[in-house]
Formats: structure tokens, sequence, C-alpha cells
């Protein structure tokens, strides 16, 4: 692999596949800004001293290539793209935490008022998810609907991907004879406590996880010791401003280490995800 080049340590975050996954509550259309990735590429900069600075990917698979090359040293990457990076010579540093939790559910719901009140109503629905690599958009309630024995691929009346959560909540808000997957938090109690409709009511038909959060991951061109320098930086004594730029950029609250449990429930995770297939009709 390429040595980071004069000391500078490359951080890549897919901004586009960001925003489509960590909205704000608002449902704003924007999402995360280059902007908001030097801020928080500054503040850690700050926190660690080292030159830390920003590489926008456009998606998650080209980010995991450049990972994997040497290209950038450090990558923001999804749960999904993360299973593949584990299987390489990467190293996770840190989760994020948005709830009370690093984890979080995919729930398959519809308006309030539709007709479609449980998994037997799914044959006459028009099903919207989020993208092929959404966890908790598709894959993640894919592989729970196929084990409960749902036909995924011919169990719905038509099936769209949105490409982004709010896509999702919109078009199933504006049809009674739709539903769609989103992420949801849960607070202590296993309640709903964030979901992507935000203050919207929806009928809940099925939630499906627990899901291990995105993954900041660093390649095999950092000496362990940089790595140990950005975990204890990211996780154990944050300043101020890396957390208000965390906040901006991942929507974290805070960031907290990957303990064995988290890795051995995201390969978990994989088998699991062996059983969704991508679907042919579009």
């Amino acid at each position: 692999m390429l040595p980071a080049v004069s000391g500078r340590i490359r951080f890549g975050v897919a901004l586009s596949e960001l925003g489509r996954r960590s909205k704000r509550p608002s449902r704003e259309s924007e999402g995360p800004t280059r902007a908001d990735l030097d801020a928080f590429c500054r503040a850690l900069s700050e926190a660690t001293r080292l030159d830390i600075v920003g590489y926008a990917a456009p998606r998650y698979d080209r980010l995991l290539h450049r990972l994997r090359a040497g290209e950038v040293e450090l990558a923001w990457l999804s749960p999904v793209a993360a299973l593949a990076a584990l299987r390489a010579d990467v190293s996770p540093v840190a989760l994020p935490e948005r709830g009370d939790s690093a984890w979080y559910w995919s729930a398959l719901f519809a308006r309030a008022d539709s007709p479609l009140r449980s998994l037997g109503d799914l044959g006459r629905a028009r099903a919207f998810w989020v993208d092929e690599g959404s966890a908790s958009g598709y894959l993640m309630m894919r592989a729970a609907l196929d084990a409960e024995g749902l036909d995924v691929e011919r169990g719905f009346a038509s099936q769209t991907f949105a490409r982004s959560h709010d896509a999702v909540v919109s078009a199933v808000l504006d049809d009674p004879g739709a539903v769609g997957a989103t992420y949801v938090h849960l607070d202590p109690g296993g309640a709903i406590d964030r979901a992507g409709w935000g203050s919207a009511r929806v009928e809940v038909l099925r939630r499906a996880g627990p899901i291990p959060s995105d993954v900041l991951a660093a390649s095999s061109a950092l000496d362990a010791s940089v790595i140990t320098a950005l975990r204890r930086a990211v996780c154990e004594d944050p300043t101020e401003g890396l957390l208000a730029a965390g906040q901006i950029l991942f929507r974290a609250r805070r960031f907290v280490p990957v303990d064995p449990a988290q890795l051995a429930h995201l390969r978990a995770l994989e088998r699991y995800l062996i059983r969704a297939t991508s679907f042919a009709g579009r």
C-alpha cells in the first residue's frame, strides 16, 4: 500500500451517501457538505496534532477501493461497506452514537391510515426501498421478510428504489397503498425514539435488527500508534470543537470504540444479509 504523502493523512467520506443515511430530523434536502468535512478534519487535526485532510468520494464503493489501495488512510464507511473492509487489512477505529447506542434498526412502515396493517397485506403493497446498499432501507428488512417466508422477489405489487430515506418517507406518506423501509433508533426501553419519518404518524409493520452503526476505519498504511492516537482523540477525550464538527457532519452526539461484540455482530449480519438478493425489476 502507498504511505501517507509527507505525513498527511487523507480522510475519505462519501458525502452524498452519508447524507442519504443520516438526514437531519427536519428532513431537509441538503446533506453534509465539503465544508462540513473540512471543518471536521481541522478539528481532528487540532486534537491529534496530525495533518488530516478530507477527501470527498462519490460513493462508498469508490471510497472502499481507495482505502484498500492506500490512497486514503481513514474512511467513514456504511455498515455494508465496512463488512467488505474488515475482510481486508483494515482496522475499525470508532462508531458514532446518534441515539442512546451505536446500534439502529430497520422498520417497514405504512401511513397511519393505510389499509396495509400486517405482513399478510404486502402482496398488494407498493414497496419503496432506499437503494441496493442500504442496510436499514433495504437489505436488513428484505432478509427479515425472507426469513419469515415472504417471497421478497414477487411478494409485493411493485418495488422501487427511491434513492434516499427522505424519498422513501415522502412516497409512503403520499400513498396509502405503499410501504417503505427506513432507519429507527430505540430508547433504552425498546420504544422508537427517532426514525426516518420524523414526527409523521405511521404504522410500523415490522422491525428488523439491530444493525451496527457506520464505522470509522483505518488502513494498514497507518502506524498502530497513530490509530491509537486517533481513537483516543475521537472516543476518550474529544474536544468540544471535534464533537461539534462530528454532530454536523455525521449527526453523531459522540463516538465510541468498536468492541469485539460489535464486530462479531457485524460479521453475523453479513451472513444474515447473504439471503437478501437484489430484485431484477426496478
